[in-house]
């Protein structure tokens, strides 16, 4: 009998053993009668970062120009996505410009400076979250005249304060060269940088 009852034991700890290693889950807690009974729930909203896209391919301006005149066209689509879900989401994008050069850029006539070079953001084609979302440059137009800054210096593109969470912005900048009488004809390129901080 005893051999009996010991065996029974150990059979019913092995049992015991197993439930706790095969995750059996645990009672929250007992609650009695009419009493409100309560489990805590928790999440995580994830945080992601700040970042910006352009157009990754040579952009050619849909308007050339004859010396004297104006180049222009849109620059394609500069989007800024806030992942950071952030209380305070401020960011700023930041564009330069170098100058526009044809052939070896050696000659006066083959060299068009930045401080030719025009960049006006317009308004923003789509936005997400909230908060408040500025155009560095406003009243952008075909040429004449120019419109927006001149890329001598950095300029500010777009920006976003306030609100919070997560937000996007997405613009469709144009460019404008003005094209001196002293200039050769040729193709030329440069390269527009943005930098979102």
């Amino acid at each position: 009998m005893k051999t009996l009852l010991r065996t029974s034991l150990m059979g019913l700890a092995g049992v015991m053993t197993l439930g706790a290693l095969t995750g059996i889950p645990a009672e929250a807690g007992t609650c009695a009668n009419n009493t409100a009974c309560n489990t805590t729930v928790t999440f995580d909203v994830t945080a992601g970062s700040l970042e910006i896209t352009v157009p990754n391919s040579t952009v050619d301006l849909t308007t050339d120009a004859a010396p004297g005149g104006y180049a222009s066209g849109q620059l394609g689509a500069v989007t800024v996505n806030d992942a950071r879900g952030s209380a305070t989401p401020t960011w700023s994008t930041a564009v330069t410009s170098t100058a526009f050069t044809t052939g070896g850029g050696d000659d006066p006539g083959e060299t068009i400076s930045n401080a030719s070079v025009s960049y006006c953001s317009g308004t923003a084609t789509a936005t997400t979250g909230n908060g408040t979302f500025t155009p560095g440059q406003t009243g952008c137009a075909a040429p004449p005249p120019a419109t927006g800054q001149a890329l001598n210096a950095s300029r500010t593109a777009y920006s976003h304060s306030g609100g919070t969470g997560s937000n996007s912005a997405t613009w469709n900048p144009l460019i404008t060269i003005a094209v001196a009488l002293s200039n050769v004809a040729g193709q030329y390129s440069a390269t527009i940088t943005h930098t979102v901080t």
